[in-house]
């Protein structure tokens, strides 16, 4: 797999000044050591993009943090609540995150792949 073929799976990343070429090559060389290409099988490719769309996400929080004046890569987990003057808003974040996924739950993309991981009977890692 290429940026090209990433990019074909999930167009959402095709703003380059976003997600350079370089940043999306460099994860799939990273990706590709952790996903298992004998447990995945035809579904390998889908295995790298999820791993690599993730990291992406990951990445463009800290840019955008950093943006802000932030530091950038300092994680906060998932919202739950926020309140806003007298308006408040919570979500129930049971339904959308995987017990013992931890670091996965934080983008839909690592979500997919720790679902997919558990189909393909990788458990919490891969060799």
């Amino acid at each position: 797999m290429n940026a090209s073929d990433f990019l074909t799976l999930f167009p959402e990343f095709s703003d380059t000044t976003r997600y350079p070429t370089e940043t999306i090559t460099m994860w799939l060389t990273v990706a590709a050591q952790f996903v298992d290409q004998r447990r995945w099988g035809d579904s390998y490719n889908l295995g790298l993009a999820l791993f690599v769309g993730h990291e992406l996400v990951l990445g463009r929080e800290a840019a955008i943090a950093a943006a802000a004046g932030s530091v950038p890569g300092v994680t906060t987990g998932v919202v739950a609540s926020k309140s806003v003057g007298p308006l408040s808003k919570s979500y129930d974040t049971s339904i959308s995150k995987y017990d013992d996924a931890g670091f996965w739950n934080l983008s839909s993309y690592g979500q997919r792949y720790w679902y997919f991981m558990g189909l393909f009977g990788t458990g919490g890692h891969q060799f």
